[in-house]
């Protein structure tokens, strides 16, 4: 089991950053669309104050949303599109694949790792197990994912 390196680390989440964008674009709409932008916002002294219902209801449709996309990939293959590209894998340290519980304390604990230019993710640099506050919180381990073997020299494809 080999240790995923800080690089890796933060190029699948400046991918996963361009996916859950684009997810949070649709989510954004659908809530929008389901208010009615007159619904969900007011005029008051010739400023826009939006409707507090408006905004717990996109507050929790976003984090939601990112959470079950997380979530999902996490528990389902280890992989979010981002850790795919740069060949890196969360599981628990048995190789088996981490619970809902250690997937909402990764996503919960992501952010703060990220504050203050990335001390949660630094972190690892010290840490003796090469361990994220994601890492540390969840009980999971992020690996590097080994190259499939090549084909055999005396076989072609053509």
């Amino acid at each position: 089991m080999i240790i995923a390196p800080l690089w890796r680390r933060l190029a699948a989440i400046l991918y996963d950053t361009v996916v859950l964008t684009g997810l949070w674009i649709i989510v954004s709409f659908l809530v929008t669309a389901a208010f009615g932008i007159e619904q969900a916002r007011s005029v008051q002294v010739d400023v826009v104050v939006f409707n507090p219902l408006y905004r717990y209801a996109m507050m929790a449709a976003l984090s939601g949303s990112g959470l079950l996309f997380f979530g999902w990939f996490w528990r389902n293959s280890g992989q979010t599109v981002g850790m795919q590209a740069w060949k890196i894998k969360v599981q628990n340290a048995d190789g088996s694949a981490i619970s809902w519980r250690q997937a909402v304390l990764r996503y919960v604990t992501a952010p703060f790792g990220l504050l203050l230019c990335g001390v949660g993710y630094w972190w690892m640099l010290m840490d003796a197990d090469h361990r994220t506050w994601p890492d540390i919180t969840s009980d999971s381990v992020v690996v590097r994912i080994e190259n499939f073997p090549q084909a055999q020299s005396g076989s072609r494809t053509e």
